[in-house]
């Protein structure tokens, strides 16, 4: 998501942009998960109705994929229009090749049809297939192999099943449901005691070995400029999410690591609740750095989904006009957190919250892009506003700072 500042000093009651940063503050490094950090670049396409399905808020895609059924499809995405592309960076984990598959593509589509309740049945899907592409380094990437071939023949709103499983080795084919998306689907094979015999939470998976990498932080995926799709805003390729599945934790610099987990040991006591001196706190034989950054519990066996919503955001000058973050997904309650955009502190791109001026408790509404507030921004300025997911995950109330000190909210409420 992105806020502007605005150009010049209003009075009397402003009304400024209502961010739905979803929850508390904590630094990227010290919180690793298995979603990328980043938006390192977005080119939009062209679309008969711009501006483009979520344009205004593409760190969207940065959290894990929106619920869905079988049959409807996800609206916590992004539209990149026909042509568009978008390159997401991992900062605090890096993906890796290990067994099977090692990362998911969730775009938002579903079936045309009644969903298949056996391998036998026909079906079709509203599949908006996108090139998926893999690079270490950001500058050289290797996309992954697919049938020209059968791209080509992608001409309708649907595609019928022979032709999705043609197309695998692109992204945007498998339909995404509310089921558990850290495990990856097998289009080929129907799971029967799956929702349309959809493993995991659907989206479609990718293995680094197939295009000769060991490790991976940049993803991008672009849309092939397919004269398909309904018509709108959400022309081409509607991005939800990107899930590393193996992936390794990127330690906080300068942070103790006793275990060698690849947590730091404030991480591990203060945010994970493991053991700082035990690199397996769960003893299921994976290290637990390797477990939170593939959104695993590093103190249970299940493979259940797991992360601690720590916001991920970042600013691309020392004095920010603009701020990109990711969200929490839906279905929780927040409250809303306000503060002074040249009030961050800048470290590298990361930034601190900083202060928090105002507290407005139990909102629920975040349909709200606009907030009705009594103060006005300095000229060239803005203010941000942050929610916080109540209860909060491992009791972090208001959050951490980037030196992971508890935040202590302001007293009152917002204007």
């Amino acid at each position: 998501m992105i806020i502007r500042a605005p150009a010049t000093r209003r009075t009397g009651r402003a009304c400024i942009v209502c961010l739905a940063l979803l929850i508390a503050p904590a630094t990227v490094r010290s919180a690793p998960d298995c979603f990328p950090d980043r938006v390192a670049s977005f080119v939009p396409g062209s679309t008969s109705a711009p501006p483009l399905f979520n344009s205004w808020q593409p760190g969207i895609v940065l959290g894990p994929p929106g619920d869905a059924t079988p049959t409807t499809g996800s609206l916590t995405v992004l539209s990149l229009g026909h042509g568009g592309s978008i390159t997401l960076e991992f900062t605090d984990n890096v993906i890796v090749d290990g067994p099977g598959p090692d990362l998911i593509v969730f775009e938002n589509p579903f079936f045309c049809t009644q969903a298949p309740a056996s391998d036998g049945d026909t079906w079709s899907v509203l599949a908006e297939p996108g090139r998926v592409a893999v690079s270490e380094d950001g500058i050289v990437f290797h996309p992954f192999p697919f049938d020209g071939a059968a791209l080509a023949e992608v001409v309708a709103l649907c595609s019928d099943r022979d032709l999705v499983r043609r197309l695998i080795g692109l992204a945007g084919l498998t339909p995404n449901i509310s089921g558990n998306y850290t495990v990856a689907d097998d289009p080929l094979v129907f799971d029967a005691g799956a929702a349309a015999g959809i493993s995991g939470h659907g989206g479609d998976a990718f293995d680094l070995a197939d295009v000769g990498l060991s490790r991976a932080r940049f993803v991008r995926i672009d849309d092939p400029d397919l004269s398909i799709g309904i018509p709108g805003a959400s022309e081409g390729f509607d991005l939800d999410a990107v899930v590393a599945l193996n992936s390794e934790a990127s330690p906080a610099a300068g942070g103790g690591d006793r275990d060698g987990d690849g947590l730091t040991d404030e991480a591990e006591v203060r945010l994970y609740l493991t053991d700082p001196d035990d690199p397996d706190s769960d003893g299921d034989g994976e290290p637990d750095g390797r477990e939170v950054a593939g959104c695993r519990d590093p103190r249970t066996a299940l493979q259940d989904p797991f992360f601690l919503p720590l916001i991920d955001l970042e600013v691309a000058v020392p004095s920010p006009t603009s701020l990109r973050w990711s969200t929490a997904g839906p279905g929780r309650t927040y409250d809303v957190v306000r503060g002074v955009v040249r009030e961050l502190a800048h470290a590298g791109g990361l930034v601190d919250l900083g202060v928090v001026t105002c507290i407005e408790a139990g909102s629920t509404d975040l349909t709200t892009r606009f907030f009705e507030d009594a103060a006005t921004p300095f000229p060239g300025e803005a203010f941000y506003y942050a929610v916080r997911v109540r209860p909060d995950a491992a009791g972090l109330g208001y959050g951490l700072s980037s030196g992971l000190v508890a935040r202590a909210p302001a007293s009152g409420d917002c204007p």
